[in-house]
């Protein structure tokens, strides 16, 4: 594994920075630099994205009807497609690590809440709550499931739909039979 200019080795590590050293959390101004740079990282990896598939690909623009086959070195595009993936992986890596610092930092000021949920006992089941779950259910019940095996809404529309033909019979009935 290769390092960059900006590791440090183990050995320039001293005492000071081993243990407790002063702690600056970001600035919100600094924060919002780096999720602008996280976003155009994400930019570059659809940028190492084209560039691999260019490389595996030929070129249209060059081909004529008349002229014949561009030429294709394989070794270059070969080189060019895995030079373009080793970027986009070292991209992508990049912007992982710096997105979970950031989820990490929002868990740390209480913002989000990453814990698991305990459970003291494995058959008890949470209080209910009144607070939707995102997932259709509300205070422990699932009103999708509720909804779907009342008929008191078929009932209705049927009844509403009877009424409807009723009237219209009663009132234009006599002429639907004289024509």
């Amino acid at each position: 594994m290769s390092s960059s200019d900006n590791d440090i080795s183990m050995d320039e590590v001293g005492p000071h920075d081993q243990g407790q050293s002063d702690f600056k959390p970001f600035t919100v101004q600094e924060n919002i630099q780096q999720l602008n740079a996280i976003d155009a990282s994400i930019v570059k990896l659809m940028e190492h994205t084209s560039t691999s598939l260019n490389a595996l690909t030929t070129s249209l623009d060059n081909a004529s009807i008349g002229s014949p086959k561009p030429s294709v070195d394989p070794a270059a595009q070969k080189e060019a497609y895995r030079a373009a993936t080793d970027s986009f992986l070292t991209t992508l890596h990049s912007i992982d690590v710096r997105m979970k610092r950031h989820i990490l930092a929002l868990e740390e000021a209480g913002v989000v809440d990453l814990a698991p949920k305990k459970k003291t006992d494995i058959n008890e089941k949470p209080p209910p709550t009144l607070k939707p779950d995102g997932v259709g259910s509300v205070g422990g019940m699932d009103v999708g499931w509720l909804n779907s095996r009342s008929s008191k809404v078929e009932r209705d529309m049927e009844r509403e739909l009877w009424d409807k033909t009723r009237n219209f019979l009663e009132r234009d009935g006599d002429k639907l039979r004289h024509e």
